[in-house]
């Protein structure tokens, strides 16, 4: 059965400062297993600016481990953007583990999940990605009670007044970035033994805003929360391109994803009459989280992106990507930052500081790095020892009879 759906357009509109939306105009989607959707030309609200459209995620996932990151206070897995991801993919016949911060909503969502699309394999979990102690508890149960971890999809989103973690960094860089870089490298093992397998980073195009001082990342200087979200967005954008280098040639993909503007529990967060203006506008031209999670599920399940990995996704296709999260200097120093941030220095291979030494270089598979007079060509693209956590004994596990992708 057809149902009607809304498709994107962008347009800039002078506020505070000037920020690309997506705006919802008619197009029609076959729903049911496989996902098929189109669309027609769109119109701005201002000007023509460009063409958009959805692509088609036509893969049917059967039994398919996912686990869906999600932050309970703005929009996780149990919320807004996460909970109609998962909602989705459950009805692809994933199987799934909900992280959220709230365990009874999780919970909640997870029953909700399982009477709509009829999928008994969702399930919740408590992740707080504010805390590294809980993020290192959640793994660990996650390696007792999971066998398969083919598609790891970091959905979190914090924005809001200036706020600590519970390990002392800014939120909104911690929560955005640093805990999805942790728990990312944490699961990594699992990743590459499930491998092929995919990690999606859903990020924002307000990306190209964001400006890091490595000096300054706990914001002393002052605090701006929009900055503070762009900066997060950049940093997330940034990781995702650098786990395509470092982990390709395992066969982990990576993609980042632009959901376009779409109306969630984060609007809340927004401050100022900035904010009062755009909960208004959202009201009636951003896209629902049922539309907006389309490039989510795309990345996620789409076959043939193999090739695209490392690539910025909007709309189901892939769309140009700022220079400024193209700096690989930028990329060297925010990877060798988060391992020292993250305690994870002697796990994974930092990029050498004495270029002189030692140097890295890229060969279409990953990273190689390599000492002086090697030839790269006959160096290990291997990224280091991706050893997990400690395991501890975890509540008891729930059979997990997925099939490899």
């Amino acid at each position: 059965m057809d149902k009607k759906l809304l498709c994107t357009v962008a347009m800039d509109i002078k506020l505070p400062c000037t920020v690309a939306m997506d705006i919802r105009l008619p197009c029609t989607v076959a729903m049911g297993k496989k996902l098929l959707i189109s669309s027609e030309d769109n119109l701005t609200l201002m000007k023509i600016l460009r063409f958009a459209g959805f692509g088609a995620a036509q893969q049917e996932l059967s039994s398919i481990q996912l686990y869906l990151a999600g932050e309970g206070e703005s929009r996780g897995a149990n919320t807004g953007l996460g909970r109609a991801t998962a909602l989705d993919l459950a009805k692809r016949g994933a199987r799934l583990i909900l992280g959220c911060r709230n365990r009874v909503k999780g919970e909640a969502v997870a029953r909700m999940i399982r009477k709509k699309s009829g999928n008994q394999g969702v399930y919740a979990s408590r992740l707080d990605l504010g805390s590294m102690s809980s993020i290192k508890t959640f793994v660990e149960e996650f390696l007792q009670q999971e066998q398969y971890l083919h598609v790891l999809i970091n959905n979190a989103a914090y924005m809001g007044p200036k706020a600590a973690t519970d390990d002392g960094y800014e939120r909104c860089l911690g929560v955005n970035y640093l805990g999805h870089f942790y728990l990312t490298l944490l699961l990594m093992d699992k990743l590459r033994k499930c491998a092929p397998s995919r990690i999606v980073n859903v990020v924002s195009d307000s990306y190209v805003r964001g400006k890091i001082d490595f000096d300054d990342l706990a914001l002393m200087k002052g605090y701006d929360a929009y900055a503070a979200y762009a900066r997060s967005k950049l940093a997330q954008t940034v990781f995702s391109m650098e786990c395509h280098r470092h982990f390709f040639s395992g066969c982990v993909w990576s993609y980042a994803v632009h959901p376009g503007a779409v109306s969630t529990d984060l609007l809340r967060n927004f401050p100022g009459m900035y904010g009062n203006i755009l909960r208004v506008i959202a009201r009636v031209l951003f896209k629902s989280p049922e539309e907006g999670c389309q490039t989510i599920v795309y990345c996620a399940v789409a076959d043939g992106l193999r090739d695209f990995s490392g690539k910025l996704f909007a709309n189901c296709k892939v769309v140009k990507l700022h220079e400024c999260a193209r700096d690989k200097n930028l990329g060297k120093k925010l990877w060798n930052t988060s391992l020292h941030l993250c305690g994870l220095e002697n796990e994974f291979v930092l990029y050498p500081e004495d270029e002189g030494a030692t140097q890295t270089t890229e060969n279409g598979e990953g990273i190689v790095t390599t000492t002086e007079g090697e030839d790269p060509a006959a160096a290990s693209s291997s990224p280091g020892n991706t050893t997990g956590p400690e395991k501890r004994p975890a509540a008891a596990a729930q059979a997990a009879a997925a099939d490899k992708s």
